[in-house]
């Protein structure tokens, strides 16, 4: 072969590397970039999905366990009213009670608080309210300690007292459930009816719901993203005077 030939057949066999070595037409790396996309939108939209899946059942998780707490701190509380080994104890504070708030009398050599109550010989005074600036159902006792909080995310407490008029002892079945009035009579309180209104703590919803909650003889209505569920009991007064 000539050297002519040979430079000849070098130059087409480099022409032919050089075609088999072109990069990806427009329209290839287009079709490339949009495959691309879809597929990081599918995942991203999975991630959120998820994400917005984990929110909500963390809230109602925590909702639940806030209002299920509320409810046995409360029902060992109100079964306390009034209890004494040795004497008679009146079992409320009506003056420091209210609508949302409830002062349980009882013998016990702690407060809520968890002080010693020697300095009342062995009363206890605790106080429940709620505590709308924090969201907190809190409870006070009677030897000095600042309210400490008891459940979390509540928006609304409220209280209805069993009143067994008729006077008869061998019964003593509420006939009514009245709000708080001062006039009321602890010796006639012979039940507690009380409801929380509890919350997820954070929006966990993906747009605003309106709902109307009923607590006992009140209505209330919220229009937002925070779940609510409403927590309550009829506590017996075992320990009256």
């Amino acid at each position: 072969m000539s050297r002519q030939g040979s430079r000849l057949q070098a130059a087409t066999a480099w022409q032919g590397h050089r075609a088999r070595q072109q990069g990806l037409s427009l329209i290839e790396l287009m079709i490339t970039m949009v495959l691309g996309l879809i597929i990081i939108a599918a995942v991203f939209n999975m991630y959120a999905g998820s994400s917005r899946s984990a929110r909500y059942s963390e809230g109602l998780q925590s909702m639940q366990e806030n209002g299920r707490y509320g409810v046995s701190v409360l029902q060992r509380g109100l079964r306390l009213a009034g209890f004494s080994p040795d004497e008679s104890v009146e079992a409320f504070d009506i003056s420091a009670s209210g609508v949302s708030t409830i002062s349980i009398r009882s013998q016990q050599q702690y407060d809520c608080n968890g002080l010693e109550t020697t300095a009342t010989d062995g009363l206890a005074v605790n106080v429940y309210r709620l505590d709308e600036a924090s969201g907190e159902l809190t409870c006070q006792g009677n030897q000095g300690g600042a309210p400490m909080a008891v459940v979390e995310g509540v928006d609304r407490f409220r209280l209805l007292y069993g009143v067994d008029a008729d006077g008869d002892a061998e019964t003593e079945e509420p006939q009514s459930y009245v709000p708080h009035d001062a006039t009321l009579d602890s010796a006639d309180v012979v039940a507690v009816r009380f409801a929380l209104l509890v919350n997820s703590g954070k929006p966990i919803r993906t747009r605003n719901v309106s709902r109307t909650y009923v607590l006992l003889d009140e209505e209330f209505t919220y229009d937002d993203r925070v779940a609510r569920e409403v927590f309550s009991s009829t506590v017996k007064v075992r320990n009256r005077q």
